[in-house]
């Protein structure tokens, strides 16, 4: 019995209809037998079969069925179809991934990475060469190559080339950066496709590390005398919630940062205020765990008459999710004051 399959055309009908091919000992060419017409066996298509039937030829058979019926005695063999082995990319076509950058938060003297530090990336060849502005040679045999994680809910697209016959699209990011929320290392792939299917891919171990509260170092780091700045925070293999970050500040001798969540999806208000609600309790509870039985008395940096929401905790860090009202400087919010104990 083949492992292809034939068509055929049923009595009194016009559709052809898919269909086994056999053939018994001796025979040289395939017949048609429909499917289920062997009694007892059930075809599986790509599979060869041998197989030992009882052969009944009936002196009598009905108008539209055949004179012959077949059942199954045994299956002498089953082989499975072969899937054939992925053609090995040149070397040319192969690519890795690189940190080349980190900016630590607060100005800090680091080699390791923390969840408000800024990393840079980079698209080598396989010779860990960089071809910015030249466009490499790897690129010809992908349409689609994105950066992920598997601890991490999205995907971030380096290079796409898409065509419709009419217009060609192409794009191609050689270096790009983000901010990580995690604590802990965490394996980052950059995966390669061609017509859908992955046929190549690189991975790596971003190593992080906490300090004393995700990026802050209270005792080494810098902190703002005046003007401190705003730095976005974002994630882009995990965009659900991006954050606003001050420089470090001192209030009565005591260091202190506010974190706020920023309306990046351009939220409606209602939907807005929510959102910066949920994502700082998810990035506190993400970093820090339960929330504590501080309250406002215990903290020495936040605003007189402070509405504070929710409490955390560590050795280093006390942090209070605060609810401010609408007033004539702010419309109605939640923010954190993350200080040093």
């Amino acid at each position: 019995m083949s492992a292809e399959t034939g068509t055929y055309m049923p009595w009194g009908s016009e559709v052809p209809v898919e269909c086994m091919l056999v053939k018994e000992d001796g025979d040289l060419e395939y017949s048609h037998l429909a499917f289920g017409g062997i009694q007892g066996f059930d075809y599986v298509r790509g599979h060869e079969y041998e197989l030992e039937v009882r052969k009944t030829t009936f002196a009598n058979p009905p108008a539209d069925g055949s004179n012959i019926a077949y059942e199954l005695l045994k299956i002498i063999n089953d082989i499975p179809p072969v899937t054939p082995k992925p053609e090995e990319l040149p070397e040319e076509a192969k690519f890795k991934l690189k940190m080349v950058q980190l900016v630590p938060f607060m100005d800090l003297d680091t080699p390791l990475a923390a969840p408000f530090d800024f990393l840079t990336f980079r698209i080598l060849n396989h010779r860990d060469e960089y071809s910015f502005p030249v466009t490499p040679d790897f690129l010809k045999y992908y349409d689609l190559i994105e950066m992920s994680s598997p601890l991490l809910p999205d995907t971030y697209c380096v290079y796409r080339y898409s065509t419709d016959g009419n217009r060609t699209e192409e794009s191609f990011t050689s270096q790009w950066g983000s901010y990580f929320y995690e604590k802990t290392d965490f394996p980052i792939c950059l995966k390669g496709y061609k017509d859908g299917k992955l046929i190549y891919e690189c991975s790596t171990t971003q190593v992080m590390r906490e300090r004393d509260f995700l990026g802050v170092d209270w005792k080494n780091g810098s902190f703002a005398l005046a003007n401190p700045k705003t730095n976005g925070i974002y994630n882009v293999l995990d965009t659900r919630y991006e954050f606003l970050l001050t420089d470090t500040q001192k209030a009565n001798e005591t260091c202190f940062i506010k974190i706020q969540v920023s309306n990046s999806s351009h939220l409606a208000d209602a939907e807005y205020l929510k959102a910066q609600e949920e994502g700082l309790k998810w990035l506190l509870g993400k970093h820090l765990g339960e929330k504590s039985s501080l309250t406002a008395s215990d903290f020495k940096t936040l605003p007189e008459g402070a509405d504070v929401v929710e409490t955390y905790e560590n050795k280093t860090t006390r942090v209070a999710i605060v609810h401010q009202n609408a007033d004539d400087l702010h419309e109605e919010r939640y923010y954190a004051i993350a200080e040093s104990k």
